[in-house]
């Protein structure tokens, strides 16, 4: 069984507010298309894909084990996993908008981290507490 190093959750419920004109709109098309007998498959379709990828993006857990870093989306469509044998360096930024890697998981908080791999790629994620996840990094031999 994995140890359980690090864990945090991140929420962003004020994403709904900026699709409400998507969902208005969306909600409309869908009376429109009922009504007239055409498309509603497609419209209710829309509608379903833009509820569920608000939720994807709005929420995500972080988790670190002895193993790896593991990125989750709300719903669990989109997942990261970075194992720590591939990392080569991470970087810690305590502003949530400094980092910006290959693959971004990117939510207000209080600072954020780059994850560099040996093939090059980076990946990056905001969180709200940075030097807890350096230490735990370090704890697992890595270097910033």
């Amino acid at each position: 069984m994995r140890a359980l190093l690090y864990e945090e959750r991140f929420s962003a419920r004020w994403v709904f507010l900026l699709l409400i004109p998507a969902f208005v709109a969306l909600g409309v098309g869908l009376y429109l298309a009922y009504r007239e007998g055409q498309a509603l498959w497609g419209v209710g379709t829309g509608l379903i894909i833009t509820l569920l990828l608000a939720v994807e993006v709005s929420n995500f857990r972080l988790t670190v084990d002895e193993r790896a870093i593991k990125i989750r989306g709300g719903l669990g469509l989109i997942r990261i996993t970075v194992p720590i044998d591939e990392i080569e360096s991470f970087y810690v930024a305590y502003d949530w908008k400094a980092c910006s890697g290959f693959v971004h998981f990117n939510l207000p908080a209080r600072g954020c981290v780059l994850v560099r791999k040996r093939n090059g790629r980076t990946v990056s994620f905001s969180t709200n507490n940075p030097e807890e996840i350096s230490n735990v990094l370090r704890s697992l031999g890595l270097s910033p």
